[in-house]
């Protein structure tokens, strides 16, 4: 796991996996704090998810730092519904109802 590429994490969100033995591991989104982006206009937004698929830290860009924000929470839940069809339905957020996983 590479934090350093996130710099002051300012959002994280616990989710977990649950396998056919009904067993849990735990799996981490980690969003950092929107910055300017040095190559580029605008804003930059990295996040990260931990426990499956790449674990790479990944970049939104906004024109500001709000919609860096967005465009990061937008980014991580199409990644983890992506992730949830491929493993059939089996990652959970223990803070909504079944199938929800907190990001719209």
């Amino acid at each position: 796991m590479d934090f350093d590429s996130l710099g002051e994490i300012i959002a994280t969100r616990m989710l977990h996996l649950i396998d056919e033995h009904g067993h849990k591991r735990s799996v981490s989104v980690f969003i950092g704090k929107p910055e300017p982006a040095e190559d580029a206009t605008g804003y930059k937004c990295p996040f990260q998810v931990i426990g499956i698929g790449s674990q790479e830290t990944q970049l939104a860009r906004g024109s500001d730092s709000i919609q860096a924000l967005q465009s990061a929470i937008s980014l991580v839940g199409a990644s983890l519904h992506r992730l949830n069809e491929e493993l059939g339905g089996k990652l959970v957020w223990n803070c909504g109802p079944k199938g929800e996983l907190g990001f719209n």
